[in-house]
């Protein structure tokens, strides 16, 4: 069966959510998918990409088709030895091509290729002007890869009370802070998707307007002030959660800007964004016979 490593030479290249994207595209060719990580230079269960595709009973190591393997900070000596161990393939993922030329001389044919993430819209014709036909993939900066959840908000702000605990597992993608607004309300709530409302919570107007847009996945309450029933009715209706949070609307949104610092690849959204940006920039089905096909020494 084949195994396929997943690499970088840098931290913090993007290699969990590349790696993700790419599983869940071979999980959707049907393929008996197996995604590990290396312990004490054996392949163990990736626990993080199991949980976030529910893979714990699906597939073992041994009746797998295809087995991917996230390697962390290892020395490239070292990674060799563990490749020649598995007779296993790499691809590494890069933030710039700087180095590209000498990692491909030292893997040699054991190298699938490299993909550039990460890299400003400016700077990717500079990229692709290389053409080095080992660069299979080059991915813009993606923003998305920052959300976090209502739950992750929940935690940053002091949170007197959750109404809709169940909902806290949407993501939140835009944040928007309830004011005067010379549009009607609900067509200016709907110009983002995945909205968190920051309001003070005696607004109802505004938080109605951001109720019947269709977009809002969580609504903040600040000082402390409980919405009026009618709103919690209607949030309770639309499984939309509400924090009422001590923090007044400028601390709030201080407090969630100071959290964008720390994110973390771990909502199954955030894979499947992945899957949809990979099919967008790479040639999968040439990609998928490279994996199956020997190598030749």
């Amino acid at each position: 069966m084949p195994v396929i490593c997943i690499s970088s030479s840098e931290k913090d290249s993007g290699k969990t959510a590349i790696l993700s994207g790419i599983v869940q595209e071979s999980l959707n060719r049907g393929i008996k998918t197996y995604v590990g990580e290396l312990e004490n230079n054996e392949i163990v269960d990736h626990k993080k990409i199991n949980q976030l595709l529910e893979l714990d009973s699906r597939n073992s190591l041994k009746n797998s088709e295809l087995i991917f393997v996230e390697i962390n900070q290892m020395e490239f000596s070292k990674q060799k030895i563990i490749l020649d161990k598995f007779d296993a393939k790499v691809i590494f993922i890069e933030r710039d091509s700087a180095d590209i030329n000498s990692i491909e001389k030292f893997f040699s044919e054991r190298l699938v290729g490299f993909i550039i993430n990460g890299v400003l819209k400016y700077k990717k014709n500079v990229i692709e002007s290389l053409h080095n036909e080992k660069v299979i993939a080059i991915l813009e900066e993606q923003r998305f890869f920052m959300t976090k959840t209502a739950q992750d908000l929940r935690d940053v702000l002091s949170t007197k009370k959750v109404l809709g605990e169940e909902s806290l597992n949407k993501i939140i993608e835009n944040y928007l802070i309830g004011g005067f607004v010379l549009d009607w309300g609900p067509e200016y709530f709907s110009t983002r998707k995945n909205v968190a409302l920051v309001v003070r919570g005696d607004r109802p107007d505004v938080q109605l307007s951001a109720l019947q847009s269709g977009t809002l996945n969580v609504l903040i309450a600040t000082s402390g002030i409980s919405p009026v029933e009618y709103i919690i009715y209607e949030a309770k209706k639309l499984s939309i959660p509400v924090l009422i949070v001590d923090e007044n609307t400028e601390e709030a949104i201080s407090k969630l800007s100071d959290s964008f610092e720390i994110n973390d690849f771990d909502h199954n959204e955030k894979v499947m964004y992945s899957n949809r940006i990979l099919n967008d920039n790479l040639n999968f089905d040439k990609l998928f016979d490279i994996f199956s096909t020997p190598i030749t020494k």
